[in-house]
Formats: C-alpha cells, structure tokens, sequence
C-alpha cells in the first residue's frame, strides 16, 4: 500500500476546506445585483445611512422600527468602508457585505462541527450550508437575518473553544469573543434570543460531562464560573433591549395558542432551510423533504461517534448529538410557546434562519452516522443531499423570486420619456420607502430637472380626506405643467386601503398604460390629452396624415418600444407590449364616437392585437363632440402573442365605430423589431 504522509493528508484537507469555502463565496456573489433593492431593503438603508447615533436612538426603543439597531450600524460601517476606497454604492457593493457574513457562517459551521463531530461531518455540513437556497438568498439580501445566524454561529464556535483552551486567558479571549459575537446578533435580530437559554443549558452539560470524567479534579469548576460569568455578562447586556420588545411585544402582539400547527410549521422549516422555494413536481420537493428529513432525525437521535473518530479536542466536550438537540430544540420550544401571545412567531420564512446552519449540521451528521452501519450509504445520501440543494439553487436569480422589481419600474419609465422628450413628466410615490428604490434606478437614467419625484402623502389616508388632503398637491403637482404623471404604489395596505389617490387621477385623467411590476402598480396619466395643434415630435415618429373616418385623421404616431421580446416576465408577464402613442386631428364634424385599433401584423397575420381600457383618451374625450382642428394624444397597448417569432412587423392603426364596427381604412405606423434573445 502506498504510504501517505500525514503532511499531505492535512494539505489535501485543506484544500478541501478552502473549495468549500470557495463554492459559498461562489454563491453568495453570484449576481448580487439580480434582484432590486425593495421595501424593507430601501428601510435598511434608510437607518444604515442615517447617523448613527441617531439611528440608534430611534431604533433601540423598537417602535418606529421592530428591529434592533445592531445590523443597521454594521451596515453603516460598510457604507463607509465603501466610501473610503471610493466604491459607489452599487446594489453589488452594498450586498458584498451580506456575502461575506454568509462565507463567515459556513466557516463558522465547518469549525464547530469539526470540533465536535469530525471532518468528515464538517466537510458535508459545510457544503450543505455553502448551497443552502434560504441562507444563500438571505446573504444577498440588506437584511438582519443571515448577520444574526453568522454572530450565533460563532457564538457557538467560541464557547466550545472557551471551554477547552487552556491556559485561562486564552479561554477569557474565547468567552470575550461568545460575549461578542452574541451581542451582535442580539442587537440585530430578537429572535436570536432563543438561544441564550440553549447555551446556558449547552454549559451545564459541559459542567455536568467534565465532573463525570475529572473525578477528583477541580478544574471544570473554574471554567464553569468563566462560563457562567460570560453568560451573566450577555444577558445583561440584552437586558435593556429585551425590556423593550417586552413592551412592544405586549401592546402590539396578537395572542394565539401554544403549539399551534406544530407539524405544519416543522415540515415548513425543513423546506425553508432545505429546499426553500424551489419550483419542482410536487412528488419530488416532498420525496426530496423526506429524504433530508429522515437525515436530520438519524443525526439527533443516532448514537454519536466513538471518541477515536471525534475531531481532537483537548478537554472533553459534550456529544454532538446533545449540542444539536439542544440548539435546535430549545428555540423551537420557546417559540411555540410564544405562540400563545403572538401568533406570528413562525409567520415568515425567515424568521428562524438562524437554525438552518444547524439543522444542515444535522442533517450531515446523520448521513455519516448512516455511512458507519451501512458502509457507502451515508456518503451516497449526503452526496445526493449536497446534490439536490446546488440543483435548487439556479431558482434564486428568476423572476419568480422578484420581490418588488423597482429596476424594472423605474427602466420603463425612463425608456418612456427619453422616447417622449418633448413632453415633460412627473413622478408621485405613495409610500414615502418607495422612494428610495424608486430614485436608486431612475436617477442614472434621468436627473430631477428630467423627472421630477413626488411624495405628497403620509399617513394612513380615509375616504373624508381627498379634498383636504388628497388634491391640492396632486393638483399643485399638474400645476407645474407636466404632461404626464406616473403613479407608483406599492405596500398600500392599511395606507390607502381604497386606492383614494389612483381613483382621484382616473377620475380627472386618461390612462396612458398600466405595468405591473412584482409588487408594484405603475400607472400613467396624461395630464395634457387634448391639443391646438400636434406639439413639435422626433424624428422617428410617423406623419401618415391618414383620414380613417370622415373628419377623423391620424396625424401622427410613435412607436415608444421599437424593440422587445415577445415574451416577458418582469412587467406584465408572459407577454410583451408594445406601446403606441397616436395623434388624432379632426378635420371636420365626426359623426360618431370611434376608438382606436392597433395590431401587430406579420405575413402569417396578426401577432398582437391592442388592449381596450375604459379610461383611455377617446373613451373620455367623445369623438362626436370634437370641433374642427382638434388635436387628441391616445396612447395604447399592444399584447404580443409569446410565440412570435424574431423578425420585423409593421404596427397597423385603424378605428371603431360606436357599434364594435372596424372600419376599412387603416395605416401604418411604423413597426416593432421583435428580439427574443436576452
């Protein structure tokens, strides 16, 4: 047999160990800028750019703001890190720092797993949490979720090594650092409270093992006292801060019972920190569940490892298995608990992330303690556990996982109005946090001479209130000789339940288009619809100058997306629109109220035909009533059918009578370029 060196058997681990960090990384910076920046993210950085002093101030309290401030002022520092190396604060730069606290967890789970279960354990754990879709996501996201997981992670990790180092002040820089790295997930999310009492418990044992094993020694008990000087330290350094989301907790939360849907939110959790989202057959995420699910349990409930396999450790440490079920459990347990007075404790994906790293651990440790009765079928489930999270991963960069696409909002504005120079526009946010995302895309495109933004509203806004506080900005707003306005809303609820501001522009105004963005509405009015003569064009407009009923003329016509995909999934999937914008000019009296038709027309027929609104231009301004000379803006939407193949089709302008009649006439209005290629 040929001889390896222990030299070499320690490079190679290494190595192992640096790709495993290197596919975490991998993921983790892996178009960090897919996603636009959203609400709560445009609330993040409204705190992490604020003083910090400041922030603090308002946040601690956790009233105008149910996150502490630990996150926001880490965040904070990274702003200014960027800063000083002279970085613009792109969504790339900004969503770095989240990437490498994501790296750190998996660092920190190799470490505390290898502590306590081996290699061999830490090295599958740590690619399960290097894949991991929900702490992959969440490390891209400015958000406090995935920095409490990292700080409890390595709280973790700094405990076991405070209890074995040797001599004293080395085990005090280890608990310096549990007190340290607790905090700060303390001080950026709540819930990391749950685990204080898991650690407590985690020391007890400790202290309990080593006095089973150091008979007629006593120095378990010194490092018990440092332990248990430590975990007195933290919980008083949280003490303030649980105070307060006492009281919060108590004036706002809505009581539920104990337990509630137990089995409905366990089986949730291990698909959140499994697969999460993925967009498989139904039979496959649920055999796939099992499979990871019949993992974890083997690793809580499998006797541990015989200590010749443990990873070396220099005093004795508690099994693995009882660190799991203690760090799992313990959360788990309060938390339904608290279900009985808020029943919002499992609410949202996210708000027990921080178990993932060790739920993962778990399921890694089961795979091997499979491995060790069954000889290669504890490796081939963990290689198909490690090979189902990296197959579940691609689903985190589709516009399935848009949260609010304010990229693709602000886009299609400014495509819009540099296609539209000659006429001036505005913009009115709703939510004041919609804003900051809104102007994140908009302004490289079109400054605030261009474009102007609005926020006029603040407040929850009731049916009594549209005189008082409704019109007069949005009327100061038309004021200002905009001729079209663009509505955006977005988390309205509870705001402007009865949609007063929209309804108030639809009363007054024709509507341009209507987008609809992930989570976002995006309207637009024509503020100036009605004109003495047709104003001054681009060149690329058409002047067909066609009469297509008697006293009804086409002056003019612009096509405003000359080139698109047939198919979309950001705006209005699954297909997309082409957007016109007609001139009609009577030439004399019109006998009838007419309304546009616009297709899409290629050699095999028609591939798009237009979208009817009730509150568009000839809808509003009757045809019949027009005098002669009259110049009217209509602007319209095309639906393209998603199979339209590339190629170039001419738009086709016609009209219809009162009746639903097409009429004969018809003409051309330039065309559409059709790209299906991304």
């Amino acid at each position: 047999m040929r001889f390896i060196s222990p030299t070499a058997t320690a490079i190679t681990a290494q190595a192992v160990w640096v790709l495993t960090l290197a596919i975490a990384a991998l993921a983790r910076f892996w178009r960090l800028g897919y996603h636009s920046i959203w609400f709560d993210e445009a609330v993040t950085l409204q705190w992490a750019t604020s003083n910090p002093v400041w922030t603090w101030q308002k946040t601690i309290a956790l009233v105008e703001d149910k996150h502490p401030p630990g996150y926001y002022l880490l965040l904070h520092g990274w702003i200014e890190v960027l800063k000083g190396l002279g970085l613009p604060r792109t969504d790339e730069a900004l969503r770095l720092f989240g990437g490498l606290l994501g790296v750190l967890t998996v660092l920190g789970v190799m470490l505390l797993a290898r502590r306590l279960s081996g290699r061999s354990t830490a090295l599958l754990a740590g690619l399960l949490a290097a894949l991991a879709p929900a702490l992959v996501w969440y490390s891209q996201e400015l958000r406090m979720f995935q920095p409490a997981a990292t700080g409890l992670v390595w709280a973790g990790y700094c405990m076991i090594r405070a209890w074995v180092a040797a001599p004293a002040w080395r085990r005090w820089g280890w608990w310096i650092g549990f007190i340290v790295c607790f905090e700060l997930a303390l001080y950026s999310y709540l819930f990391s409270a749950f685990l204080l009492p898991a650690a407590g418990l985690t020391l007890l044992l400790l202290a309990y093992r080593a006095r089973q094993t150091e008979r007629g020694q006593w120095a378990w008990a010194w490092r018990f006292g440092e332990g248990a000087l430590a975990m007195i330290v933290a919980g008083a350094l949280f003490l303030p801060l649980a105070y307060n989301a006492w009281l919060v907790n108590s004036a706002e939360g809505a009581p539920g019972v104990a337990f509630a849907d137990l089995g409905a939110n366990l089986w949730r959790m291990l698909r959140v920190f499994t697969l999460w989202r993925v967009d498989w057959p139904g039979w496959l995420v649920t055999t796939s569940l099992l499979g990871f699910g019949g993992l974890a349990i083997a690793g809580l409930s499998l006797p541990a490892r015989p200590p010749s396999e443990r990873a070396a450790a220099t005093r004795p440490a508690p099994s693995d298995r009882g660190w799991l079920l203690i760090w799992l459990g313990v959360p788990l347990l309060i938390g339904n608990l608290l279900l009985a007075r808020s029943d919002s404790v499992f609410a949202e994906d996210r708000y027990f992330l921080f178990l993932a790293p060790f739920l993962l651990w778990a399921v890694a440790r089961g795979a091997l303690m499979i491995d060790q009765r069954w000889r290669g079928a504890g490796w081939a489930t963990g290689g198909l556990a490690v090979a189902l999270m990296a197959a579940s991963l691609p689903h985190l960069w589709t516009p399935a996982m848009y949260r609010e696409n304010w990229r693709a909002a602000a886009h299609y504005i400014a495509d819009y109005q540099q296609a539209s120079p000659t006429l001036p526009a505005a913009v009115v946010v709703h939510i004041d946090y919609t804003r900051r995302p809104f102007e994140r895309y908009l302004r490289p495109r079109l400054g605030a001479e261009e474009i102007p933004i609005f926020f006029p509203f603040g407040g929850a806004l009731a049916p009594d209130q549209v005189d008082a506080v409704i019109a007069p900005p949005l009327q100061g707003i038309i004021d200002q000789g905009a001729a079209t306005l663009w509505l955006t809303q977005s988390h309205l609820d509870g705001v402007d339940d009865h949609r007063l501001v929209e309804r108030w522009l639809a009363e007054r105004f024709p509507l341009v288009t209507e987008q609809h963005p992930t989570g976002i509405k995006l309207s637009g009015y024509a503020l100036q619809s009605r004109f003495a003569a047709v104003p001054p064009l681009p060149e690329s407009a058409q002047r067909p100058r066609a009469e297509l009923a008697p006293g009804l003329m086409l002056a003019a016509c612009e096509v405003l997306t000359p080139t698109l995909s047939a198919r979309d999934d950001q705006l209005h999937p699954p297909s997309g629109w082409v957007h016109v914008r007609l001139w009609w000019q009577s030439t004399g009296p019109v006998d009838d109220d007419y309304v546009a038709t616009a297709q899409a027309v290629g050699p095999e027929g028609v591939w798009g035909d237009r979208l009817y609104r009730e509150n568009e231009a000839l809808r509003r301004w009757p045809t019949s009533s027009w005098q002669g000379g009259d110049v009217a803006r209509d602007e319209i939407d095309i639906n393209l059918n998603p199979v339209m193949p590339d190629g170039t089709y001419p738009i086709v302008i016609g009209l219809m009578d009162s009746t639903g009649h097409a009429l004969p006439s018809r003409a051309d209005c330039g065309a559409v370029q059709i790209s299906n290629t991304p």
